[in-house]
This record gives C-alpha cells, structure tokens and sequence, in this order.
C-alpha cells in the first residue's frame, strides 16, 4: 500500500508558516492540512501505522528511549532504501502525523528568543541536508542511527548503540560525514579505535575528536577509505587518532 506524504511546496509553506506563528505546532496534522491547505502525493514507501514510539521519560540514554526507538522506527519503515530516506517530504510528514506525540515529548518546545523558537522548529521537525537528516529532525536520526547501527558486523547492535549515544558530540561528529555515515567499513573502524581508547584510558574529548574526523575526511578525499578492509582503516586511522588527541592535550 502506497504512503502519502507532503508535497515538497507544501512542506516549504508549513515551514514558513510555523517560523511565523509556532503556536500552529498545537495543531494536529489534518488541522495543519486544512488550515495552510497543504497538498500530499503518493509514494511507493511503505509505512506500518500499528508502530508506535516510546514516549521519552527523562534526557539520559537510560530514559529517552532512544535505542528502542532506533529499532522500532524500522519496522514501521520496511524496505526503505538510504536513498529514500533522503526525502524530508517523508520524513516531515511523520513528525507532524504519525510520530508526533514523539517528537513533542522528546524535543519540547520552550518559548524563548525568537531565534531560537525558530532553530528548535527547522531543526527538529524539518530535515533539510544530511545534518538535519542525520543528527537533528526527530524522527530521521533514528532511522539513519539504526541504519549504522545494523551495518557494522564487528559489534553487537546493543554495542553500536552504546557507543553512538554515549555523547552527542561523538555522534553527530561521526555521521555528519557522508564517509563514514555510508560507508559501514569506515564508521567501524572509528568506533574500534574509539571503544579500544576509551578501554586504555583516553577519553574521549570534542575538540580533539572533531579533528580527527576533518583528518579523516582529508584523507577521505585524498584516498578510496570505503574500499580498504576494516583492519587496514584501523592500521591507518588510529595514529591519526592518537595523533589528534595529542595535540590537543598540548
């Protein structure tokens, strides 16, 4: 059965529109439609409506629901592709109908600064560019977590899942990159060397793991990184590493 999502002129003029007036985030979606006559098209995606998402009871990994989440957002998207899940239209319109009790629990809106309303609502309802898909809008990173997740054969899932919500800043610095994003021989690569230095003692740091990663996609852009087997990444990747971290302890 096919799955209707918003058209892409219509998901512009329900952006512009909540960045004008975000009180219409208290609107449901059929509301929304309605009110802003907004127009859908059918699609070949395939969503299971009986899924539903656990609701977040707290921030911490242990009461946002966020691993559960990762799993169950696949089975009410069998079959999508990554190339699918590159459409915001699909995605904008599971956060406004099926998932947004979700996404109102797990990214509440506060008021505050106008800027700041505004960045809270293209951040976290809308999914513009692979930041926004990967780290920010709220039901896409959990596709997109889930899809790293299940392609890294080193590790356990529950493992991957350990490792990648431990620290947002280690997550959102791993799949910003489309190197290791995509290519599943790359991202475990780093979370070996990661998980083995946090194992001897070297914790992780923001500044020194942000640039490990530019070096890494330097080199990204320098040498094919998704064609060499994980062991060799890892022979190539981990003096970066170690060298990233050093100076910055400097």
């Amino acid at each position: 059965m096919s799955y209707s999502v918003l058209k892409t002129e219509s998901v512009q003029k329900l952006k512009r529109s909540l960045l004008e007036k975000p009180e219409l985030l208290e609107m449901n979606f059929d509301e929304l439609c309605d009110d802003l006559h907004l127009s859908m098209i059918s699609t070949a995606y395939k969503v299971d409506s009986g899924v539903s998402l656990i609701l977040p009871k707290g921030i911490s990994q242990e009461l946002n629901g966020d691993t559960e989440n990762c799993q169950l957002i696949f089975k009410a998207l069998p079959g999508l592709t990554p190339a699918q899940a590159t459409d915001e239209r699909l995605w904008v319109t599971l956060c406004f109908s099926q998932f947004k009790d979700y996404v109102n629990q797990r990214w509440p809106f506060k008021a505050s600064a106008e800027e700041k309303i505004q960045n809270h609502i293209e951040s976290h309802w809308f999914a513009n560019g692979i930041r926004g898909r990967m780290r920010n809008n709220g039901i896409s990173r959990l596709w997109w977590m889930g899809y790293v997740a299940g392609n890294i054969d080193d590790f356990p899932v529950e493992k991957v899942f350990d490792i990648l919500f431990f620290n947002s800043d280690y997550r959102q610095s791993l799949l910003d990159r489309n190197s290791t994003a995509k290519a599943a021989n790359v991202a475990t690569a780093i979370l070996k060397i990661t998980d083995e230095a946090y194992t001897a003692g070297i914790e992780f740091k923001r500044q020194p793991f942000r640039s490990f990663m530019e070096k890494v996609n330097m080199l990204g852009g320098r040498s094919n990184l998704a064609s060499m087997d994980v062991d060799t990444l890892v022979k190539v990747l981990n003096p970066v590493y170690k060298e990233s971290y050093a100076v910055k302890a400097k």
